[in-house]
């Protein structure tokens, strides 16, 4: 029964029996600060931000999903809330209105692409629009507000 135990205890945590985790000097950890948007999300974010000067709305970068949304089930775990979403349009309160995803390649690949069909559900669950935007074109400014405020406007008049 201990050796089973141990075999489990092995396969679960591999990094407790190796060598490497009893020799501190094997390894080095090293933390920097770095910017909290891309550059692209810079140049996204500088062309939503016209939007607050039309209306009664704040434009918030790097979203956590575990912020605006209260997971009420008997699984104690809200893994899945924890994911950014680039932008958030919200309205005076704070209350969200809009998320916004800026897409780039990297949303092509196979686990961006399971990320993102999850967090389509739990914000399909949670009643809070997505649109997307893609790093491909050129997202002119006036066409970025527009398609915003045509979506906030939209899911306003569906909620009346």
């Amino acid at each position: 029964m201990k050796e089973l135990l141990l075999k489990i205890l092995r396969f679960l945590f591999p990094w407790l029996f190796s060598k490497e985790s009893t020799n501190h000097k094997s390894y080095s950890i090293s933390y920097q600060k770095k910017s909290l948007l891309t550059n692209a999300e810079k140049e996204f974010y500088n062309k939503l931000k016209k939007i607050e000067t039309l209306g009664d709305y704040k434009v918030i970068p790097q979203v956590n999903l575990a912020c605006i949304i209260h997971k009420d089930s008997n699984y104690r775990y809200r893994n899945e809330l924890f994911r950014n979403i680039d932008f958030g349009i919200f309205d005076s309160n704070f209350q969200v209105l809009l998320l916004i995803e800026l897409n780039d390649s990297s949303h092509n690949l196979k686990s961006r692409k399971k990320r993102d069909i999850k967090i389509n559900e739990i914000l399909h669950w949670a009643n809070i629009p997505i649109i997307r935007f893609y790093t491909s074109y050129p997202n002119e400014e006036k066409y970025v507000v527009q398609r915003v405020l045509s979506k906030i406007q939209s899911d306003l008049s569906k909620e009346e």
